[in-house]
């Protein structure tokens, strides 16, 4: 039997920052992942304001920032014309560079251990990891950190509760000019003309030399509009949002579309003595938003600055201990928003109702104002 501080499951970006942040402390920290290279996942592709600052206080934005490109100035378009340009400090950067940029900044006396997890078993004195190979570890916390998937949480009796199937859908793609040559901006928002169609909005960015697109749209995963835009991406944006062409000249999709379906979820009755479920694990974000690497990096700087700071000044991590990180206030804010936000944006992209089109007019002259 291994014993560690603390054991982490599962090496995104929430796992991976925190076993930097609580290796600087001096605890003895094991991460579990699958795989040594943190492998291409169409997931948030640009870092905002606030997980910049997140990234600062870490000390770790040094060490993302060779693989980003800056963003000053974001043009904001709708209906063929820029509306307005807003100065904001952006940076275009694929999912697995950022968590790879902090994998290489974890201390060597971290043990990365590549494995699966067979089990966890929640103890408030020596909660229990034991890998699919039989090794057994002993930790004072574990931190599970590898979203929902497989069968950890139901092994906890953790169930997670469905706040909106299939929310969106989202799509990742390279644009360019049929020309070869380049775009005069480092970032655009295009947004759509009217609710008819129910798209949200295409968010177009610099990662290195490419041009990167986003759609957010609220399609069914299996609907004809999800199909014709997978078959034909140009000609659905087009459609869908009527003078794209005028703003950014004749233009063309390289390679392959990605797409991504968005189911909102929280888990409920999560409270487990000596585990702890961190970032997507608990709650999942619509990238809409722009707030899934707040909600990553909020959830890390409260548990490892914070929480397991103070609860390793007392033997155990009990129920009250865990308990304190999940009613949080800093953290409940950020959850909270980040729901808010993804369901008044479906309601503001689709609700055709008076009182919703009179919240969309206002809420597009503000964006369109800069206000």
């Amino acid at each position: 039997m291994i014993q560690r501080d603390v054991v982490i499951v599962g090496a995104g970006l929430a796992g991976s920052t925190a076993a930097v942040l609580l290796a600087r402390q001096g605890m003895k920290v094991t991460v579990v992942d699958p795989r040594k290279e943190f492998p291409r996942q169409f997931k948030a592709e640009k870092i905002e304001p606030d997980q910049a600052d997140l990234l600062r206080k870490f000390d770790l934005l040094d060490a993302v920032k060779p693989r980003t490109r800056m963003i000053r100035e974001i043009v904001l378009a709708k209906g063929g014309r820029i509306r307005h340009r807003q100065e904001m400090e952006q940076f275009g950067i694929s999912y697995q560079d950022i968590v790879n940029q902090v994998r290489n900044q974890i201390p060597q006396e971290v043990e990365f251990r590549i494995g699966r997890i067979q089990s966890i078993s929640a103890d408030p004195l020596q909660p229990k990891v034991v890998l699919a190979d039989g090794e057994e570890y002993e930790a004072r916390v574990v931190l599970v950190c590898c979203g929902v998937g497989g069968n950890l949480q139901a092994q906890l009796g953790v169930e997670k509760e469905l706040v909106a199937d299939e929310l969106s859908m989202a799509f990742g793609f390279v644009i360019a000019h049929t020309d070869g040559s380049g775009f005069p901006f480092d970032a655009m928002t295009y947004r759509p003309s009217s609710a008819r169609d129910r798209v949200g909005y295409l968010t177009l960015f610099r990662i290195g030399e490419i041009l990167r697109g986003n759609l957010f749209a609220y399609w069914p995963a299996r609907s004809s509009e999800t199909q014709g835009f997978m078959r034909d991406a140009k000609g659905e944006l087009e459609r869908v949002l009527p003078g794209l062409s005028d703003v950014l000249g004749d233009f063309s999709i390289q390679g392959r579309v990605e797409a991504c379906r968005i189911d909102l979820y929280r888990l409920k009755e999560c409270v487990r003595p000596g585990v702890v479920m961190v970032a997507d694990a608990y709650q999942s974000v619509c990238p809409s938003t722009g707030m899934g690497l707040s909600k990553v990096l909020t959830d890390v700087d409260i548990l490892c600055n914070e929480c397991i700071p103070q609860w390793f000044a007392s033997p155990g991590v009990g129920l009250a201990k865990v308990r304190q990180f999940y009613a949080d206030a800093r953290k409940r804010r950020v959850d909270d928003q980040a729901l808010e936000r993804a369901l008044r944006g479906r309601r503001l992209a689709t609700d055709l109702s008076l009182h919703w089109r009179a919240r969309r007019m206002i809420a597009q002259w503000r964006w369109s104002t800069g206000r």
